[in-house]
């Protein structure tokens, strides 16, 4: 498609990092395979931009200058091939994840908006647009004992000093780069299968997941759910063992470890060890549920 583009508007810019233009006098676009593409404004006719919006997704490019962070993660995410995000060199974080958000409001100023949300993490998270009303921030984690940022507090500042509505929704944690744009690509998926609801507007893998699967997802999805769920403890036969019988008993601890023959306390051990790991509660009907799908699937890739 970019030949075919470049060839119909010889004046096309393809967006990268260091690309040394004024980007607000170029109308932006996002093609298929979330390339950036932009046309001059000023050379640009009424009847070409309403052609390419037709086939293409405008992309509202307000920021002309990213963050060296930003820029990394604009090239991991949009322009690398998965060869060169195996060799990432660059400082890189002990463990990520995306939170995906997406505004409702009048006469919201973005600018003030993106320094207030940077304001309220412990630092500075690389944060990327994809229109004027939504984007992400990439999480990054470089210490193992950063602290978990609580999103339901960010959302709730937000919201009362900007008078707007917010939906979020976080992915799960990724620990190599060669997630990153897998990562991504499901987030996006997961994101736009959840209809915007007010009432609840910090959503997890645990609140999508069910939509996930009523969604005539194909075997590839449905292996890709469990092992992220369950990819902490992958490696742990008899923890995941445990955890299926104390679902599949109802979460009935004393009738599980009979079950186990196991006693009720070491019972409770590793449950409480895998909740730990995965930040998933089995004690809760959705953690309940996600999780015991993502045991059988895994148990049917077994055999």
């Amino acid at each position: 498609m970019l030949n075919q583009l470049k060839a119909l508007f010889p004046d096309i810019q393809i967006l990268t990092p260091h690309l040394d233009i004024d980007a607000k006098k170029y109308i932006w676009y996002k093609t298929e395979d979330n390339q950036i593409v932009g046309l001059p404004i000023d050379t640009t006719s009424e009847r070409e931009i309403q052609l390419l919006s037709t086939f293409l997704e405008p992309y509202d490019f307000r920021h002309s200058t990213l963050s060296t962070r930003e820029q990394l993660w604009h090239k991991w995410i949009y322009h690398s091939d998965e060869e060169n995000i195996t060799k990432v060199n660059e400082k890189f974080p002990y463990k990520y994840r995306y939170v995906f958000f997406s505004i409702r409001g009048n006469d919201v100023d973005l600018d003030a908006l993106q320094e207030a949300i940077q304001s309220l993490f412990p630092y500075k998270m690389p944060l990327l647009w994809e229109g004027h009303d939504q984007g992400f921030i990439i999480e990054e984690h470089f210490d193992y004992f950063n602290e978990t940022i609580v999103y339901e507090d960010i959302i709730d500042v937000l919201m009362s000093d900007f008078y707007i509505t917010l939906q979020l929704y976080i992915t799960p944690y990724y620990y190599r780069p060669n997630n990153i744009q897998k990562g991504y690509t499901w987030g996006t998926k997961c994101f736009e299968l959840v209809p915007f609801n007010p009432s609840r507007p910090v959503l997890l893998y645990t609140d999508v997941m069910p939509y996930l699967y009523t969604n005539n997802l194909d075997h590839a999805d449905k292996e890709y759910i469990h092992t992220t769920v369950l990819e902490p403890v992958i490696d742990e036969p008899d923890l995941l063992h445990t955890i299926q019988v104390f679902l599949a008993c109802n979460s009935n601890a004393t009738l599980a470890s009979k079950e186990l023959y196991m006693h009720r306390n070491s019972l409770q051990y590793r449950v409480d060890k895998f909740i730990e790991k995965t930040g998933i509660d089995v004690k809760q009907f959705q953690g309940a549920l996600i999780t015991y799908l993502a045991l059988i699937q895994h148990q049917n890739n077994e055999m």
